[in-house]
Order: structure tokens, then sequence, then C-alpha cells
């Protein structure tokens, strides 16, 4: 009796991650905003989330949300550290 998974009943054309797979991992919070972003009509977005979340990932995109130590963080900050004062726009 086989097992099924979902990724068995899916194209791997149809899911984003295999084109680019360095950019779920990206360090700038605009690529990793875009990763989400393609995230979004990916046939296995729940399930991937749900293992990610699961197998407590360390970082990374992962079912449209950025994950770190295992846990979904709503944004990336930039690098260093935050202004004190707000900039003048």
């Amino acid at each position: 009796m086989a097992v099924w998974t979902t990724m068995d009943l899916v194209d791997e054309a149809d899911i984003p991650c295999r084109t680019d797979p360095d950019l779920w991992f990206a360090e700038s919070p605009d690529d990793v905003e875009f990763a989400k972003a393609l995230c979004g009509g990916c046939p296995i977005q729940k399930a991937c989330l749900a293992r990610a979340l699961e197998r407590e990932e360390p970082w990374g995109v992962w079912g449209g949300e950025l994950v770190i130590r295992g846990a979904v963080v709503p944004k990336k900050r930039p690098r260093g550290r935050p202004r004190k004062t707000p900039v003048a726009a």
C-alpha cells in the first residue's frame, strides 16, 4: 500500500520555491517579502507552513510566513540598530 503525500499530488513546476530556493532564505527584508508573496498561490502553502512549524525550522520563508527559531515572525528587520529618532521624509 502506497503512502501519498501532498507533494506527490502536485506538479513541481507549480511550486515557486523550486525555481530559486535561495530567495526563501534571503537576508534582505524586501526579498523576504517578495518570497512571502510568491507563496500566496502555492498549492501546498498550508502544508508547508505546518511542517516547518512542526520541525521548528531555524529560519526562512515557509508557507508564506517568515519563520525564525520555529516561530512565525511578522516582518524581517533590516540589519543594524533601529534609529533613536524618526527620519524626516
